[in-house]
């Protein structure tokens, strides 16, 4: 998988970030790690990795219901596009690396993006047969709805609040925990964890 990533996508280094073949390399290992089980049908759809040597400004726009148009700032540190690239930030992916169990990996959570937006929609579900896919919309809406209502009632959560945003986050920062940090996320959240080992295989 490395070896067809590594042909396939084209990695670009932005804003003065050299990058060597070795880590070229490493960062197409840490993005196939959700594609063991899944295949290379998660490589469809996109063709480039951007790589920031940090974390990275984006503008954003939206029109609110009275027709007003607000604009600002977001800093990220990965981005993942529909039919357009995967960006991350290089200090992050070190990061994560350098502390491979804290629950973080923003390789994982782009590429979990990147399978969910297969099947035509951004709701946390990916291509799934169509029994498995009711099971899994089922268990992740309630564990999702579970986790939404802890945050909301500013309890402190073992899993990244930011999981909380929307279905498709909740399902990308899982993905990370799957990889990361596996014990917490089967303490935490058991049935989610039990179709992540399935979707992903065994941690």
């Amino acid at each position: 998988m490395t070896a067809l990533f590594l042909r396939n996508k084209t990695i670009t280094p932005v804003a003065g970030l050299e990058l060597d073949q070795t880590q070229r390399m490493l960062l197409a290992v840490l993005c196939c790690l959700p594609l063991m089980e899944f295949g290379r049908e998660g490589l469809h759809g996109w063709s480039e990795l951007v790589v920031y040597p940090d974390a990275f400004r984006v503008q954003r726009s939206h029109i609110d219901a009275a027709g007003v148009l607000h604009e600002w700032d977001d800093e990220l540190i990965g981005e993942s596009w529909d039919s357009g690239p995967l960006i991350l930030s290089w200090a992050d992916v070190q990061a994560d690396i350098a502390d491979p169990h804290a629950g973080f990996c923003v390789a994982v959570h782009e590429m979990a993006h990147k399978l969910d937006a297969l099947d035509g929609a951004m709701d946390g579900t990916p291509p799934l047969p169509r029994d498995w896919q009711r099971q899994w919309a089922h268990d992740f809406q309630h564990s999702y709805d579970q986790f939404c209502a802890q945050v909301d009632a500013g309890e402190e959560t073992a899993i990244d609040p930011y999981a909380a945003e929307a279905p498709e986050e909740f399902f990308a920062v899982v993905s990370e925990y799957h990889f990361s940090a596996p014990a917490l996320l089967e303490q935490q959240m058991p049935l989610v964890a039990a179709h992540l080992r399935r979707f992903y295989g065994p941690r």
